[in-house]
């Protein structure tokens, strides 16, 4: 595709699932965003980057994780090791060029996994209410019903509002041993945002501390916002995760 906006169907393994690319012209790069878990690439949020990325001259691109949207149904056969092969597939096959990532949530912990790996094709990061410890942080708050729902099920449960969250044994043992937190440290070089809310109800805010002190790169800008939650889809966070790419996008031009 040449210039314009597909979406179509993405086969990977014996999964189907749904992605947008959005192709200028004069693009320099493509803004990928990666949702988080149990919710799909199609929020306000997404919505906000993909405007702020097509006028500034750039590509967007934002797919479903294997086991979310269209493929919801799929979950219970997914992890994180096989979200990251998704996610170095689209990569290698269907963006070409450099890329910043804005990832929300998991997104933001498979963005930085994806960073870490391709250093010469991600040239800036924004991270969006991110927690590479999730699973311990769960674990280590867990009420003696989920406890005991956990060895029961092997499945752990957390609400959030209205949102109910369920992570299979798969998927929760996989994160484990994905926890970039363990790391000496996390290897990332670029520019990066790391924005989160102070009234986070999924993590706790201060890891975004606990990232600020591990990443490598010297250029790494935190934004607190004392009354967003996990979401981000406030008006105020909405404004920031906007200005952000704009300061990234600004920044990888120097």
């Amino acid at each position: 595709m040449e210039n314009g906006i597909e979406k179509r169907l993405y086969h990977f393994m014996n999964f189907t699932t749904e992605y947008e690319r959005c192709i200028t012209n004069t693009a320099n790069c493509t803004v990928m965003y990666i949702h988080g878990l149990n919710t799909t690439p199609w929020s306000r949020r997404a919505d906000k980057l993909k405007e702020t990325a097509l006028k500034s001259g750039n590509n967007f691109f934002r797919c479903e994780l294997l086991g979310h949207g269209s493929d919801k149904d799929n979950l219970i056969n997914c992890d994180f090791d096989l979200w990251k092969q998704q996610l170095q597939d689209i990569i290698e096959n269907h963006i070409s060029g450099n890329i910043i990532i804005a990832g929300h949530c998991v997104g933001g912990w498979l963005g930085m996994c994806l960073a870490e790996k391709y250093p010469d094709r991600v040239k800036a990061f924004l991270s969006m209410a991110t927690s590479p410890d999730l699973i311990e942080q769960k674990l280590r708050h867990a009420t003696p019903e989920q406890r005991q729902n956990l060895a029961q099920t092997g499945c752990i449960n957390t609400h959030i509002g209205k949102y109910h969250y369920i992570i299979p044994q798969r998927l929760w043992t996989s994160m484990h041993t994905n926890d970039l937190l363990q790391q000496p440290s996390i290897n990332i070089n670029c520019p990066i945002h790391l924005i989160q809310g102070q009234q986070d109800n999924l993590i706790e805010w201060q890891v975004v501390l606990r990232l600020l002190n591990k990443i490598t790169s010297p250029y790494v800008v935190v934004k607190l916002l004392k009354h967003s939650n996990h979401h981000l889809q406030d008006a105020v966070a909405l404004r920031e995760i906007t200005q952000s790419l704009t300061d990234l996008l600004i920044e990888i031009q120097k």
